[in-house]
């Protein structure tokens, strides 16, 4: 479901995960080479979503956890900073990282989203800093993406069947895609004997309340990655 804000939300309206459905929509749009239809996207996240340099929201409107920065947590900043570095979108991911340094590279989600009290927030993760690398075009960091993209093996293993697609496919794409590493290649090909797509659909199917046009787009890119093997 997309809203009239033009971003990507549950099948009941609910958009407190519009950021991390809209920048994994956009992430997939640009792997599937549809960029201006990113683009477009792209932009709707940085007119609707962050209100300063660097700083986001989950959404545009509803109650103090969809619209409050300091609930904007890392699997929403994750996804938008991928849609950003595929974009090849550099002020936005700088504007990103100084954001993140000033707040010791902790993300924005100090508060609980129940009690809506002081909690320690995420850290930046080891995926993120991946993506930062290869979108800021960190070429002389390629001996430590060597050893970063490990994450991405323990991820096929780790992963949670429920959301573990959404949160570590496209990344690993985006990396073959750019400063391809042998240890991601290995990790491609790990993930290709898992049911990850299932996965995906699952999660984002009406019937679990979740997003069905981002249900297509997996669908396309694990089509696209099947047509592009060699025979």
């Amino acid at each position: 479901m997309i809203d009239s804000c033009g971003l990507y939300v549950q099948a009941n309206g609910s958009n407190g995960d519009s950021a991390h459905r809209t920048g994994l929509a956009c992430a997939l749009l640009v792997l599937l080479g549809r960029r201006s239809e990113a683009e477009a996207v792209g932009k709707m996240i940085v007119d609707q979503l962050e209100i300063a340099p660097g700083i986001f929201r989950r959404s545009p409107y509803g109650d103090a956890f969809d619209t409050n920065p300091r609930c904007f947590s890392r699997d929403q900043a994750s996804r938008v900073i991928l849609a950003f570095a595929l974009l090849g979108w550099k002020k936005e991911l700088k504007a990103w990282l100084k954001a993140m340094a000033k707040r010791y590279f902790f993300h924005q989600n100090n508060l609980d989203d129940e009690t809506m009290k002081w909690k320690f927030p995420d850290i930046m993760a080891i995926g993120e800093w991946t993506n930062i690398i290869r979108g800021l075009n960190w070429w002389w960091l390629y001996p430590a993406l060597l050893i970063l993209d490990l994450n991405y093996i323990g991820m096929v293993f780790l992963r949670k069947p429920w959301d573990g697609a959404s949160l570590y496919v496209p990344d690993l794409k985006y990396a073959l895609k750019k400063y391809w590493t042998p240890t991601a290649w290995l990790a491609n090909k790990l993930n290709e004997r898992t049911p990850w797509l299932e996965e995906a659909l699952n999660n984002h199917s009406k019937e679990n309340n979740g997003c069905e046009e981002l249900c297509t787009l997996f669908q396309s890119l694990a089509l696209k990655n099947q047509i592009q093997k060699p025979h």
